[in-house]
């Protein structure tokens, strides 16, 4: 099945947006806050999921965990 972008509902102010998907990857110095945003790619690190948000389907450089968010 070929993948499908999706909304993600998240709930806390600071969510941090991430350059790469995982922990130790670097900051982008933003943060989500509350709110519904669409998820246009995913993958797994460690034992956590992380989306990646539409705003940086270009660079591809915004990645969230979705240990954090509920799909909506």
């Amino acid at each position: 099945a070929e993948f499908q972008p999706y909304k993600v509902r998240v709930a806390i102010d600071d969510l941090i947006i991430r350059k790469e998907p995982g922990r130790n990857s670097d900051e982008t110095g933003k943060y989500t806050g509350r709110g519904i945003f669409t998820i246009v790619d995913e993958t797994v690190v460690g034992t956590s999921k992380w989306g990646l948000l539409k705003s940086y389907t270009d660079r591809r450089d915004g990645w969230i965990c979705l240990d954090y968010a509920e799909k909506c």
